[in-house]
């Protein structure tokens, strides 16, 4: 019966009019609604959501060009975000073009854009200005001097995803001392002193290494397995192509330290953390260490 009233209804040819005008209307009605409650992300406040440390969570890596003049800022785990601020501040003594400036405090900040779900970025950052593309000859640069401690901001933006009333954005914070190794005799430490390394080869050989840099990390390469990072995580990092020696690794924890806590250095040869020795008086942990690298305490997970 109700195929005989259908076959009867579109017989006539305004009913098939009618009914496709109907269609594209309410076709019509149904793009501008879905216009009408379309959110545009630009539109929504900014939530800001600190990230002090998260195992599997985006961490930067800072490692100091031979002269001091500059760092390579490297990024990792950053895939799933849309963009990246960065925010350098830091103090300095003098200039190549003022040596008797006195101390200051200098800053630079940027934009990296992220593109095709790059999951890493690297960027060069200057401490000063040049105005020709090569940013190591100084006939065309002026850099700050003697930069020692300074503190890295990333401001790292969420993609947006539909029903999101805020745009995210994550703010990484990492302490960041830079030193070069014959002046302190190959004592090498963090911004907070509770990282040092040591070793005793000769000035000569550490004269050659040029900067180091330690930074903590607010995130770290996987970790092995049923264990978990105690404190915080340390880089120490050198220009690149170079080699540091071998040497003591200390970290000073805030308590003292659980049984089995190790000291682990990551291998990024292996893409795998190695456990050193390790020998715990309070608070304190030491180990021999082979060079530079991603330095963590780690305990068993509960």
């Amino acid at each position: 019966m109700l195929k005989n009233h259908l076959k009867h209804f579109f017989s006539n040819k305004t009913n098939i009019i009618l009914v496709v005008v109907l269609l594209i209307i309410l076709s019509g009605v149904g793009f501008a609604v879905n216009k009408f409650f379309e959110v545009n992300p630009d539109n929504l406040p900014i939530e800001e959501v600190d990230l002090s440390f998260d195992a599997e969570g985006p961490y930067a890596i800072i490692e100091p060009r031979r002269d001091g003049f500059a760092i390579n800022l490297n990024i990792f785990r950053v895939a799933v975000y849309e963009s990246i601020n960065y925010e350098l501040s830091y103090n300095s003594e003098g200039s190549t073009a003022d040596p008797d400036l006195g101390p200051s405090e200098q800053g630079a900040q940027g934009t990296i854009e992220a593109k095709d779900g790059q999951n890493e970025y690297k960027q060069e950052i200057l401490f000063g200005t040049c105005s020709k593309a090569d940013t190591t000859v100084l006939a065309s640069c002026v850099f700050d001097k003697n930069v020692e401690n300074g503190a890295l901001t990333l401001n790292i933006k969420k993609k947006y995803e539909k029903g999101d009333k805020t745009q995210i954005v994550y703010k990484m914070r990492t302490a960041w001392h830079m030193q070069r190794p014959e002046v302190v005799s190959g004592l090498i430490s963090s911004a907070d002193n509770h990282f040092q390394y040591q070793t005793d080869v000769s000035e000569e050989e550490l004269e050659l290494i040029g900067f180091t840099i330690v930074n903590d990390l607010t995130g770290a390469p996987k970790l092995p397995q049923g264990k978990t990072a105690l404190g915080k995580v340390y880089a120490m990092n050198l220009p690149t192509a170079k080699v540091f020696p071998p040497g003591n690794v200390l970290i000073e924890l805030i308590d003292n330290a659980p049984d089995k806590a190790q000291i682990a250095r990551y291998n990024e040869a292996a893409n795998s953390w190695d456990m050193l020795e390790t020998t715990a008086n309070g608070n304190k942990l030491t180990a021999a260490a082979p060079g530079a690298g991603i330095f963590a305490v780690l305990v068993n997970s509960q």
